[in-house]
């Protein structure tokens, strides 16, 4: 679909033993299971499957980071007949990505600009933790600092300086258009810093010395830092450090080119190929629809049309089919995946899609934009319980996690409802807890070393409550972060166990 991403910049060491999953006794907590009724499953239609990507090869730190050119493709006819329901689901996977790309990028430039910032090409650092009301991005942490910064490399590279941050988890990753994670550095590459050149496809300049380039394929792209926040005493020196990433534009760069389409919340047809359209053409991706017939047809295209040149007949397909077309991608990271035992377990390709993946690309894009690769970072979903029953702020429960977590930077569990439009938001409820996590200040710990976390919307009494995570009316989702992940999470030897219904906790 688009140029292969890169692989990451370094291998992570596969070394820690495989853990074994015990029964557990619960010591801190003294609750019991309850016996929960399991409901008739809906079958809901999926998207169809895409092919299995090619396996993810890691190679030793490189130098730097470059995407090659595309091969030349042959045209392919398009397909005779009427455009059938199958070409519109794959049209929409692939166009999904780069409008939720496009829609967060408007927000957060609109954003800076209203203020009299620039809006690209210009690092804006967050200085508090993201809780209920950031809703700018979907799917946010409560571990980290972000920075952010949406470049335009049509007219030139930037340039990234980090600090050296050895003791300190971190990253600073560049994202394509298409969500493709194409460079990540920062504590896995060695945590010790530098400057890099960040060019898009069409840069043949020569980098400065002791200068690394990272390489976009296209012109728009997003560089997304995180830093590690070791407790609510650590802000203000977390706060100081991600301040220390600056982005720097050469003088020869040449202005950004603003956009026109406005991208919304749930876009109509029309808004959804006026935005995608214009991105595809700010970046020489000819060969993106070239092999891929089948978008042009259906009003997808390099070539900035117009909508209202589309096709009457193919524009009322669209109006008809998007709701249930966006309904099929809802689900985010807990459907980009193989679920065991009420957790979905992302496959390899998250983060970095390959070539026809579109589907889980889709998914995540919508229900966790900027998601990092397994890698750098898992990211497991719970939506159900041991029983299978869906997780809903009417019932208690238990998430066991056992001692010794196969997790090289930090672990956290984090509470998400979904919004209408299938985005992934903290819940605000009066404790302002949005996470648990193993900064979490006087977290209790089990016999094993473990923790239990109690979920419910009421706080438990007592010493109990530094192990609770607030649950919101109606249903939720958990969302597990293992930062750098050892062997255990990335050859699926270790697994979470389920989450259990008990008795609230006083």
């Amino acid at each position: 679909m688009t140029a292969k991403a890169i692989t990451l910049l370094l291998a992570c060491a596969l070394t820690a033993p495989a853990l074994a999953q015990t029964e557990h006794t619960p010591l801190f907590g003294k609750h019991k299971a309850k016996a929960v009724a399991q409901p008739a499953v809906q079958p809901v239609a999926p998207l169809a499957a895409p092919p299995a990507p090619a396996p993810v090869v890691a190679e030793p730190a490189p130098v730097a980071a470059e995407i090659p050119a595309p091969p030349p493709a042959e045209v392919a006819a398009v397909p005779a007949g009427p455009i059938g329901i199958e070409q519109l689901r794959a049209a929409y996977a692939f166009a999904l990505p780069v409008y939720e790309m496009m829609r967060t990028r408007y927000l957060q430039v609109s954003k800076a600009e209203s203020a009299g910032a620039p809006g690209v090409n210009h690092l804006y650092a967050r200085t508090v933790l993201a809780d209920a009301k950031t809703r700018d991005v979907t799917t946010p942490n409560n571990d980290t600092l972000y920075s952010s910064a949406w470049l335009d490399l049509a007219g030139g590279p930037v340039i990234l300086d980090m600090a050296a941050l050895p003791k300190r988890y971190h990253s600073a990753a560049l994202m394509s258009l298409f969500t493709d994670n194409v460079a990540i550095v920062g504590t896995r590459t060695g945590g010790k810093g530098g400057r890099y050149l960040i060019a898009g496809p069409g840069w043949n300049g020569t980098a400065p010395a002791n200068t690394t380039v990272l390489r976009s394929p296209t012109n728009d792209a997003w560089l997304l830092v995180r830093v590690l926040v070791d407790g609510p005493t650590d802000l203000a020196a977390a706060t100081g450090l991600i301040r220390g990433f600056t982005l720097e534009v050469p003088a020869d760069h040449a202005a950004p080119v603003a956009t026109k389409a406005v991208p919304v919340s749930v876009p109509d047809a029309a808004t959804l190929i006026a935005v995608v359209d214009e991105a595809l053409a700010r970046s020489p991706l000819a060969h993106t629809v070239r092999t891929r017939p089948e978008l042009a047809a259906l009003g997808i295209t390099s070539d900035a049309i117009d909508p209202a040149s589309v096709r009457p007949a193919t524009m009322a397909l669209w109006t008809k089919s998007l709701p249930a077309l966006r309904a099929e991608i809802k689900g985010g990271l807990g459907k980009a995946g193989n679920e065991v035992d009420g957790w979905s377990y992302p496959g390899a390709n998250i983060g970095h899609y390959g070539e026809s993946d579109d589907a889980d690309r889709a998914r995540v894009a919508l229900g966790g934009l900027g998601a990092l690769p397994q890698t750098e970072a898992i990211y497991l979903t719970a939506t159900k319980d041991k029983t299978g029953a869906p997780l809903s702020g009417a019932k208690a429960y238990t998430v066991h996690l056992p001692g010794q977590l196969p997790v090289g930077a930090f672990w956290s569990l984090t509470m998400y409802q979904a919004d209408a439009a299938g985005r992934l938001f903290f819940v605000d409820t009066p404790s302002k807890r949005f996470a648990v996590g193993d900064r979490t200040p006087e977290l209790r710990a089990e016999r094993d070393g473990g923790y239990d976390i109690f979920v419910q919307p009421a706080a438990p009494s007592g010493e109990r409550v530094v192990n609770w995570l607030p649950s919101p009316k109606g249903p939720f989702r958990l969302i597990f972060r293992a930062y750098l992940p050892k062997a255990g999470f990335l050859d699926g030897s270790f697994k979470l166990p389920p989450v259990e219904a008990t008795e609230v906790i006083p």
